[in-house]
């Protein structure tokens, strides 16, 4: 008579995770002792090392590769928290377990050494490999020019700029340029600055773009909507561009997509109601939303709207949403974790009456519902998601006095709350935030009091 072979059951549960397989093996194949973090939270920007005791095969750790029993490995640059996931094999023999690390901001500015050239109305992308790039704007390279065609990219591991392949035509950001971060890592540039030459970007009124390809930039066709200026520009899934509405000067309702595949541009209709100063945003099933903004016209001209519609890059089509709790315009919008929209200040009226509150918009309902209200009046802001989950709401002026906001506010979306952040230390007006892979925030440039481009340089971590 046959005795039962003996059997054992492995369980997996290690760090501020529990990855567990459980399952039956025979004694020798593959076992994993423990796997665990050096550190179960790390700040964002940060490594820390991991270690697998384990028997009975070879084993390898997702995103890292190979490992051998006891011998720890790097992580990768933590943004967010992460689960790293362990195999070990032999044959068809498995067993796995996972293990998290947390990855906190310290929630300050950090300075660093100046730039050797200073910028105000610049644009700045983050790309792929980490680094950042800034471009155009009104220089110290060029003082008298209002918007130039250099670059400069910042470098992460020594937070250090150094100057970048030129743009095709000068930039300016605000009413003259539209920036788009594209699936695929690189980014679009939609219109060129005021000193842009009509040799490179056509006829006047042309809306020229240029694609940045990973190591240079490359023209890509005109946008069909000519004499159009702060349009919105908007990165979609497939790889294209929404470019919708803007002034001629009054606000319009065309919008036209740039398709990456061909590289070229066609009308795909008007939106519900002309628009500029709005805000368009994607969506996480693809669809964009657009809302509030200056519109056209009643008996006194322009006025802002509080109606918002969304478009189906499906179906080419805008239809009707939930409106705002108010009319806003000039307002910053961000995407949640959970697939909802922030939406925050801005403008209530032509006359420049700030607008406090903020609220949320949920694509399950097509409502807008209230969050709180901001701290302090501002316009020309930044709402930036931070890896956690959090919006940091930084930078712009006070419409009262003209002087760049140093507060900075924080909004958590789990408990729905605003808070008080680090203050922005020597805060200039026209800074760029941009959200490096590292999950830190890179603040560049902007001007000062006496209107002339500053060459700060700060990381919020």
């Amino acid at each position: 008579m046959n005795r039962p072979r003996s059997l054992l059951v492995l369980v997996c549960c290690l760090g501020a995770a529990c990855g567990s397989s459980s399952r039956t093996v025979e004694p020798g194949a593959p076992s994993i002792d423990t796997f665990a973090p050096a550190a179960s939270a790390v700040f964002v920007g940060d490594r820390t090392q991991l270690t697998a005791v384990f028997s009975g095969g070879d084993a390898s750790i997702d995103g890292i590769g190979p490992v051998q029993s006891g011998v720890a490995v790097d992580t990768p640059v933590l943004a967010r928290a992460t689960t790293f996931v362990l195999h070990v094999q032999q044959g068809t023999e498995q067993a796995r377990a996972t293990t998290t690390v947390q990855a906190n901001y310290r929630n300050r500015f950090r300075a660093l050494a100046p730039s050797p050239v200073a910028r105000t109305g610049h644009l700045t992308a983050a790309l792929p490999d980490g680094r950042a790039i800034a471009m155009g704007g009104n220089s110290s390279e060029a003082i008298n020019l209002p918007d130039i065609d250099t670059t400069q990219i910042f470098d992460p591991v020594t937070e250090t700029f150094s100057t970048g392949p030129r743009l095709l035509f000068s930039a300016l950001a605000a009413e003259d340029t539209a920036l788009a971060q594209l699936a695929n890592g690189g980014f679009l540039l939609a219109g060129g600055g005021i000193n842009s030459s009509t040799t490179l970007t056509g006829h006047d009124g042309d809306i020229a773009t240029q694609v940045f390809d990973g190591t240079g930039f490359v023209r890509v066709g005109n946008a069909v909507t000519r004499f159009r200026a702060d349009a919105r520009a908007t990165a979609l899934a497939d790889g294209g561009v929404l470019l919708s509405g803007g002034s001629t000067p009054l606000a319009i309702p065309p919008v036209d997509r740039y398709d990456a595949g061909t590289r070229k541009w066609r009308l795909v209709g008007n939106m519900l109601l002309p628009r500029v100063e709005h805000s368009a945003t994607l969506l996480r099933d693809g669809r964009v939303l657009i809302a509030g903004g200056v519109t056209c016209c009643n008996q006194t001209g322009e006025f802002f709207t509080e109606s918002a519609e969304i478009y189906d890059p499906a179906t080419d089509a805008f239809v009707a949403t939930g409106s705002l709790g108010a009319p806003r315009g000039l307002h910053a919008a961000a995407l949640l974790p959970d697939g909802r929209v922030l939406i925050a200040g801005g403008f209530a009226d032509v006359a420049g009456t700030p607008r406090l509150s903020t609220e949320i918009f949920d694509p399950a309902t097509g409502r807008f519902t209230p969050s709180g209200d901001l701290a302090d009046a501002r316009f020309s802001f930044s709402a930036v998601p931070l890896t956690d989950g959090r919006v940091l709401v930084v930078g712009g002026k006070d419409p009262s006095t003209g002087i760049s906001v140093s507060q900075t506010q924080i909004f958590d979306p789990v408990a729905n709350r605003w808070n008080a952040g680090p203050v922005f230390p020597d805060a200039t007006f026209a800074a760029t935030f941009t959200l490096l892979t590292s999950g830190k925030v890179l603040v560049f440039g902007g001007e000062g009091a006496d209107g002339f481009p500053q060459p700060v340089v700060m990381l919020f971590e």
